[in-house]
């Protein structure tokens, strides 16, 4: 394929992916308040004083845009696994015939990999909220009083933070596909990993506690042990 011919083939994909998202984020728009109430939830505890334990908004169209934004990230959640696909399609004319029948793992995998971070995200949301707003760090004299943007915009990036950075896996797992590395490289580079994905951690992590990272960082370095193995076992590299 030529430049051209790559550059009209991503148009496409492109034009596929944020079709479906659009088509999904309608989901997103109809569940506005269960998403803000499940966002919510874990800072209820924190804004009962001035609110009751309801988010503020100061502006008349921010309501509405807060919504918008809701529906994208729900849609982008809910149309994932055709990202994956469209993502797979992009870069399979480069793959030898052995190596596109890794399709439906790719995007199955791909799938539950993102849940499991957003899963896992969820779970370390209190413990992140207790040392950004809990009584530790605004003391007696100051209370939260939170806006629904900059909360929103918080949670839904903290989750979508963590589901995309559960991809890591997929990425060395391809890496490994198309024989850029193979398994005795990177059980050779065990420590060397471990640190980069206790600095990414630190990175990822916007409340920079202690036990998100620790958690994350851990939980990173077991699927990265779990792609050894699949490469050693599955993929005989």
């Amino acid at each position: 394929m030529t430049i051209l011919e790559h550059l009209e083939e991503l148009r496409s994909r492109l034009i596929w992916i944020f079709a479906a998202v659009g088509v999904a984020a309608i989901a997103g728009w109809i569940l506005f308040d269960r998403v803000v109430s499940t966002l919510l939830a874990p800072a209820r505890p924190y804004l009962q004083d001035l609110t009751h334990g309801k988010l503020i908004f100061t502006s008349p169209i921010e309501a509405f845009t807060l919504r918008l934004k809701v529906a994208a990230y729900v849609g982008f959640a809910i149309a994932f696994p055709v990202v994956l696909f469209h993502l797979w399609r992009f870069i399979s004319p480069g793959l030898r015939r052995n190596e596109r029948k890794w399709a439906m793992w790719f995007i199955a995998s791909g799938w539950l990999l993102f849940i499991g971070g957003a899963w896992f995200a969820w779970y370390t949301l209190p413990n992140a909220l207790h040392y950004l707003i809990g009584p530790s760090i605004t003391g007696a004299n100051v209370r939260p009083l939170l806006g629904a943007k900059s909360y929103i915009d918080f949670g839904l990036l903290y989750l979508v933070a963590f589901g995309i950075g559960f991809e890591f896996p997929l990425a060395v797992i391809f890496a490994a596909l198309i024989r850029a590395i193979n398994s005795r490289q990177m059980t050779k580079y065990r420590r060397h990993v471990f640190m980069g994905l206790a600095v990414a951690s630190a990175v990822l992590t916007p409340s920079v506690d202690w036990f998100t990272m620790t958690a994350l960082t851990v939980a990173l370095y077991i699927l990265y042990e779990a792609c050894i193995w699949i490469t050693k076992l599955v993929l005989r590299r």
